[in-house]
């Protein structure tokens, strides 16, 4: 039997990998790439290739999740960036789906690139990953803003 936090943590991580699903399927087709990328990023989270598929075999989301924490939004939000990239190439629609999710996750859209070229450097370091997490803090959205 699993306790609530660790039962709370696995929905957070499957909610993590539908919202990418979404993305994923934002043109219409899920790329061989963006399955094998969808796989990483299960498994790295520990979710079983059952779990993974189960998902998978419903790329239709009606509301995204999003996570209360800045460094699990930024998390997710690079993501979604890594899952557009995935197939190196970036459809209109899965431009038109992130730039939706950074607006609901309370993001300026001026991120999106900051994340591309985060993602094309690559992110290894722990120091890199913290150093741009305070940096997107600056990409916030607030009421001064409007």
């Amino acid at each position: 039997m699993i306790g609530f936090f660790e039962y709370q943590y696995l929905k957070y991580k499957k909610n993590h990998l539908k919202n990418l699903v979404a993305m994923a399927a934002a043109d219409g087709h899920i790329h061989e790439d963006e399955i094998k990328f969808l796989y990483k990023i299960g498994e790295k989270y520990g979710l079983k290739p059952k779990q993974i598929e189960k998902i998978l075999e419903n790329p239709e989301q009606t509301e995204p999740e999003i996570p209360a924490d800045h460094h699990q939004k930024v998390a997710l939000l690079y993501d979604l960036v890594s899952m557009m990239m995935a197939d190196n190439v970036i459809d209109d629609k899965e431009m038109e789906f992130t730039r939706e999710m950074f607006n609901k996750f309370g993001y300026k859209e001026l991120l999106i690139d900051e994340m591309i070229d985060l993602y094309r450097q690559g992110v290894d370091d722990a120091e890199i990953w913290e150093e741009f997490l305070e940096k997107a803090e600056h990409y916030r959205m607030n009421l001064a803003d409007w």
